[in-house]
């Protein structure tokens, strides 16, 4: 099932929330909406969802049916919180059951059907023989997946999830998103999830719209948003980036001299497309001196100031290249850039 907003605008008094969206979710894909605290992509979320209205003159459309008007109860929306919203008086056997057992008495299944879908809901999210357990009786974890278990029972056309693991820790919310992706591969429903992680949207979905300021910055595969960022906003959105300028861009290699100039002096580059080589005199490269460095960890982290600007860069870099450097603090290096990115006129090397 695919989905379509087209022209989504939503105000809140004063405040505009979205201004004139627009998304199509293609059937069977996992698609993350990224962006900022205060971006809209919660807003644009729950109007999918038929949670809000959007203002008059956008539309909602799943498979090519309008859905604008259509109350949340009837566009078969599973729709997963970030806080779980259990039933803590319920097992997890009935709280899965729920959707199932509220529905109207014509399209109410048997108890015996009801029963049958939990066992295999609970097979397919890997909680068998949790059934009778309480929610305070389960890890986080377990609890958000008894909450994609529930959304799941009343066989929805599309799933959507809001921050679906930040109220977990780092390392069940890295197993958790992974597993997501596996199951998402096996059941092959149209998902739309919310979050502001920028290594869970590029690690699980298939396609990544960044949101800023209540509209989209850019749509695209992982690959894409973050080797061909559109915009300054999502360069930097997507991990570290250097804002070289000023006296070090004479440093620079030619080519990226030349896209410094054509962007107003600017270039972006990524700690890891930095080079660092000792000082030799004559040799090209910024010379920075190295103030701070963190070796734990597979990367060695290196935080330097520029010596003719003064202004700081970070750089990225293998164990083994420091090692064989002995890169130490205070140490004088001379900084290369490999690759990098400007963006007057969409200039890009």
């Amino acid at each position: 099932m695919s989905i379509e907003a087209h022209h989504i605008r939503k105000t809140f008094g004063r405040f505009t929330a979205l201004d004139g969206v627009d998304l199509q979710v293609p059937r069977g894909k996992l698609v993350a909406l990224l962006g900022p605290s205060g971006s809209g992509k919660t807003t644009l979320l729950r109007i999918i969802a038929g949670l809000e209205r959007a203002d008059p003159g956008g539309r909602i459309l799943f498979h090519g049916e309008e859905v604008t008007q259509m109350p949340a109860g009837r566009r078969r929306v599973g729709f997963v919180f970030q806080h779980y919203a259990l039933f803590r008086h319920l097992t997890v056997f009935e709280n899965i059951a729920f959707g199932l057992r509220v529905k109207r008495r014509r399209e109410r299944p048997g108890e015996s059907e009801i029963a049958g879908r939990v066992r295999g809901l609970l097979e397919l999210v890997q909680l068998e023989g949790l059934d009778r357990r309480y929610p305070n009786q389960l890890s986080g974890g377990q609890r958000q997946r008894v909450a994609l278990a529930r959304a799941l029972a009343v066989d929805p056309k599309v799933l959507l999830l809001d921050e679906p693991f930040g109220a977990l820790d780092a390392k069940v919310r890295k197993e958790l998103r992974r597993w997501l992706r596996r199951f998402h591969d096996e059941i092959h429903l149209t998902t739309v999830f919310v979050t502001h992680d920028q290594e869970e949207a590029l690690e699980i979905a298939d396609e990544v719209v960044i949101m800023n300021q209540a509209c989209v910055e850019q749509v695209g595969t992982p690959q894409e948003v973050y080797d061909r960022p559109a915009s300054p906003f999502v360069y930097q959105f997507l991990g570290n980036v250097n804002v070289l300028a000023g006296p070090a861009l004479g440093d620079l290699p030619g080519q990226h001299a030349a896209a410094a100039r054509a962007a107003n002096g600017h270039i972006y580059v990524r700690p890891h497309d930095i080079e660092v080589a000792r000082y030799e005199a004559g040799a090209p490269g910024i010379l920075a001196v190295i103030r701070h460095l963190h070796a734990a960890g597979p990367l060695v982290r290196l935080g330097l100031e520029q010596v003719q600007s003064r202004e700081g860069v970070e750089v990225e870099t293998s164990r083994a290249v420091a090692e064989d450097l002995h890169l130490q603090a205070n140490d004088l290096v001379l900084l290369r850039v490999r690759q990098s990115r400007s963006f007057a006129e969409d200039y890009h090397i």
